[in-house]
């Protein structure tokens, strides 16, 4: 694993994003992964953009250099980015900062398209690199500063996996060319790079969270599907602000039960929510959704 842990540079301030961007324009490839706030890429507040090429990565703190973030990412999309799924991250960089970068490869489509049924990047870490990738840091809080230690190892690696990925699934791909069942897929796999890129380009957020369409169609009255859309509201606030509690507390069938039997006091509420730490910081706001007083 020592192998994959590149030299190491963090970008969070003007100074040190113009010591990286010369690097990144010299590079004939950037390696590209995010980390976000748990609240799905619909909504998330991007916490973390790892950039890596074959000698070193970068930790881009958007959290730090906010209005840096757009110009930064529209100089990266100059250099062609190779990416491990891009169908979600893709979103979050349109929807965010209105950037798709013009070349994308994505190894992820690359496996799935030599035949791998599950190309997750663990997954073919392991099997095309030899490498455990420790997930306990995935889900974990990436709103918070400063990062831990374990946080950052585990961002940076996720990075600098990408191109050596490239490099074996590459040869793979040349050893398959003329095989009857890859070769036709292969062909194929520009113009699914190219749809996917078109896709994210044509993104319109919903209008509504899912929560909020199936209350709707429940039937449960104009009444609970502005309480819907006021909790999930809340969920994506708080969660964004690195709220993690606020995630796993306020799922989706947690407001739904809640919204087929409304607490009728603020007791009856409080005994709805398991987490005393979430319980006792957010109940007040809570129940003002309820609340009819």
């Amino acid at each position: 694993m020592d192998r994959f842990d590149l030299p190491t540079f963090h970008v969070d301030s003007p100074e040190t994003l113009a010591e990286a961007l010369p690097h990144w324009f010299a590079a004939n490839l950037l390696a590209v992964d995010i980390e976000c706030s748990l609240t799905g890429f619909h909504h998330c507040v991007l916490a973390l953009l790892q950039v890596a090429t074959h000698d070193r990565a970068w930790l881009v703190d958007p959290l730090a250099i906010p209005e840096l973030m757009t110009p930064a990412l529209q100089a990266m999309a100059e250099v062609p980015w190779i990416v491990h799924d891009f169908s979600g991250d893709g979103i979050v960089f349109k929807r965010i900062y209105g950037v798709v970068p013009p070349s994308v490869l994505d190894t992820m489509l690359l496996a799935r398209t030599l035949g791998y049924p599950q190309p997750g990047l663990k997954t073919m870490a392991r099997l095309k690199l030899g490498v455990e990738i420790p997930k306990e840091e995935q889900d974990s809080n990436w709103m918070h500063r400063p990062l831990r230690p374990a946080q950052i190892s585990y961002a940076a690696r996720d990075a600098a996996l990408l191109l050596p990925l490239l490099r074996t699934l590459a040869q793979e791909a040349e050893a398959k060319r003329d095989d009857p069942e890859v070769g036709p897929r292969l062909a194929q796999l520009p113009g699914e790079m190219q749809r996917t890129v078109a896709r994210i380009r044509s993104y319109r957020p919903p209008l509504d969270h899912p929560v909020v369409e199936k209350v709707r169609h429940m039937g449960l009255g104009e009444a609970a599907v502005e309480r819907a859309r006021k909790l999930t509201h809340l969920r994506h606030l708080w969660g964004n602000q690195g709220d993690v509690a606020a995630v796993m507390e306020l799922g989706n069938r947690w407001i739904l039960a809640r919204l087929e039997h409304p607490p009728r006091s603020r007791e009856q509420l409080e005994r709805c929510i398991p987490n005393p730490r979430f319980r006792r910081h957010r109940l007040d706001a809570l129940w003002e959704v309820f609340d009819t007083n």
